[in-house]
């Protein structure tokens, strides 16, 4: 049992960041956390937690008060395994651990079982805040004793163990079974393509459904056959269980939920102690057996300008690295379903509808909602698709490459910086304009919509390129790992999304309690953004420019 915790905790150490990383912005570190925290999970989980409570009190005169929260716990279940599968597969095979794990005298049940652990405590956190808030509007609002709090903590802990252990059980026979997966870039290929799957899946289904507005959610929800419960009950059994041990039968609801948790973990072991072993040594061989025919790498090598050779190197980094592409570039191509899932997810009380209405007949307030909402998406999917505030730390080992090379660090952070700008500006003008063109917004508020757009893109990036360059995670085993484990991203996510929350209430609060029109408060706003643009755009100039002084000195 020792070495089991022995493993964990080196295993755990080897995503989170370096001592040096730790000690190197402490106070910075920490005010980044607290940020995060409380502009980020915390009101995300007071958000969730609302919902449950307001749909458990609709459900309760229906004897249905715990499908809400059966429901919720049942999606995060699902995208929990989702996620869990490309995380699987890099933690149990690809991570760099591997050929000095297989030598040592370990079970393979050891080793799989603190990688598992591992996993869960990394990948799970924001998970059981969700959960826990889930729990929380539930028992609140349905008014069950005070037990429940207990097994809600305890069920919090545990929840996401089965989904993963399916996980791992799929992907220990998958590498048995198939013969092409070896190597993680094939991995994160099929894991993105599952994942785009579901989404296109969710989409349909929720468009023929007629929606989910409240009044439809609500009903469905109170039916004792629900088929998507009953669904997603089959094939997650734990779920109902541990929300039955809080209204009747505690303990034997409980018993088997516990059950059902040591039976997944148990039969993945148990899979693990037979072909681990033989499945992880034939791709660790496949990984190091690979050679480089260096003869016909220098044959193809060309001259160019600097700054144009180090475009293509970081455009060729994201687009043929399949980790960089599905986490940093993919969500510029499909963020629109995700507006279009919430379109149709307002069913027959849909507001967009009348929103849009109000747009064509030219109301003030409503263009001036469109405007801000043009500003939160731009900053939104800049920040979210980490381009710029992975852009250092995707230099990694290689690190050094950037003192060496001709060009100065400002140089190279422009090109980063342009890198960003291309690949999430090109595609939110093109909707933008697109968008503008179908509401009828005319010439100049087309314009200013671009000009808005693209100053909150150019805004977000050099702001999340600073942020990368204040304490970058430069140690790490995979591409998934460099993304996994650099807080940055979530840090400069939480900064820009709380600036931009300020910015649209200022705005929108301006316009309700002052005289000053949608046209004007939309200039002053295009005024603001340029003034964060030089700000941003200064910080790199000086402060990102010293850090990575200071990295390499």
């Amino acid at each position: 049992m020792s070495i089991y915790f022995k493993l964990v905790k080196a295993l755990i150490a080897s995503v989170e960041p370096t001592v040096q990383e730790k000690d190197r912005k402490k106070v910075f570190t920490r005010v980044m956390t607290f940020i995060a925290v409380f502009g980020i999970m915390l009101p995300m989980a007071f958000f969730v937690g609302i919902i449950i409570y307001w749909l458990t009190v609709q459900l309760m005169p229906s004897g249905a008060g715990q499908n809400a929260a059966e429901l919720f716990l049942q999606l995060l279940s699902v995208f929990s395994f989702i996620f869990g599968l490309n995380v699987i597969f890099s933690v149990f095979y690809f991570s760099g651990d591997i050929e000095n794990l297989l030598p040592l005298p370990l079970r393979p049940f050891q080793i799989i079982a603190s990688k598992f652990t591992a996993a869960l405590i990394s990948e799970s956190v924001m998970e059981f805040i969700l959960i826990i808030a889930v729990f929380a509007g539930y028992i609140i609002a349905s008014g069950v004793p005070f037990y429940a709090w207990l097994i809600a903590v305890f069920a919090t802990l545990t929840l996401p163990i089965v989904p993963l252990a399916y996980c791992a059980v799929i992907c220990m026979l998958v590498m048995l079974l198939t013969g092409f997966i070896k190597n993680k870039d094939t991995v994160n290929k099929l894991t993105g393509f599952l994942t785009f799957a579901v989404v296109i899946g969710l989409v349909a289904a929720v468009s023929t459904s007629g929606g989910l507005d409240a009044e439809h959610l609500v009903t469905a929800l109170s039916d004792p056959h629900n088929a998507l419960l009953g669904f997603l009950n089959a094939i997650f059994p734990h779920v109902h269980l541990v929300t039955s041990a809080m209204v009747n039968n505690t303990a034997v609801n409980l018993l088997f939920y516990l059950g059902i948790n040591v039976l997944a973990v148990a039969l993945f072991l148990l899979i693990a102690e037979a072909i681990y072993l033989p499945t992880a040594a034939d791709v660790s061989r496949s990984a190091s057996g690979r050679k480089t025919d260096l003869k016909k790498s220098m044959s193809v090598l060309r001259q160019h300008r600097p700054c144009v050779t180090y475009l293509k190197k970081e455009f060729r980094l994201l687009f043929r690295t399949p980790a960089y592409f599905m986490n940093c570039v993919l969500i510029n191509l499909i963020w629109p379903l995700f507006l279009y899932l919430v379109y149709v997810l307002q069913g027959k009380t849909n507001f967009l509808e009348s929103f849009i209405d109000n747009i064509h007949h030219g109301r003030e307030e409503t263009v001036l909602l469109f405007v801000l909402g043009v500003s939160a998406v731009s900053v939104l999917v800049t920040a979210a698709n980490c381009i710029a505030s992975s852009a250092i730390t995707r230099e990694g080992k290689h690190f050094a490459f950037m003192k060496y090379i001709p060009l100065s660090y400002m140089a190279q952070l422009n090109v980063k910086a342009l890198v960003s700008i291309l690949i999430s500006g090109v595609g939110m003008i093109v909707y933008v304009i697109a968008a503008a063109l179908y509401l009828g917004l005319g010439i100049k508020l087309t314009l200013l919509c671009v000009v808005i757009s693209l100053l909150s893109v150019v805004f977000t990036t050099y702001f999340g390129i600073f942020m990368d360059s204040v304490n970058p995670k430069l140690v790490w085993d995979s591409e998934l790992n460099a993304l996994r484990g650099n807080y940055n991203i979530f840090f400069n996510m939480a900064i820009i999304m709380l600036l931009e929350a300020l910015t649209c209430a200022g705005a929108y609060l301006a316009f309700c309690f002052t005289s000053i029109g949608a046209l004007l408060l939309i200039v002053l706003l295009v005024i603001f953004l340029m003034v964060l643009v030089a700000v941003s755009y200064l910080l790199c100039t000086t402060k990102a420019v010293q850090n990575l002084d200071k990295l390499t000195g």
